[in-house]
């Protein structure tokens, strides 16, 4: 079964994975995450605030195996978040 996610969740992935590639493999830490996730989201969609919510979205990435967090130091994508992500902006192309 395939799971569902959408443009917020994506946001999510994509928050996680660019963090990691600009800043040398290092975990994006919750606080970080939050700040970046409701930047963008207001920048992009700011009519649709009541849609993204954050700790739902993460614990979803997480339990269904798209998010990792390491030992408590921060969020790194799965081999399956990557994968998601990269057939999410290949779709969009």
């Amino acid at each position: 079964m395939q799971d569902l996610l959408d443009k917020y969740d994506y946001v999510l992935l994509d928050i996680i994975y660019t963090y990691k590639k600009n800043n040398k493999n290092q975990l994006i830490k919750l606080s970080q995450l939050e700040a970046n996730y409701w930047t963008r989201i207001e920048r992009e969609d700011s009519k649709d605030n009541h849609t993204a919510q954050l700790g739902e979205r993460i614990a979803h990435l997480y339990l269904n195996g798209y998010i990792i967090n390491k030992n408590g130091m921060g969020y790194t994508l799965t081999r399956k978040g990557k994968e998601e992500l990269v057939m999410e902006k290949v779709e969009k192309a």
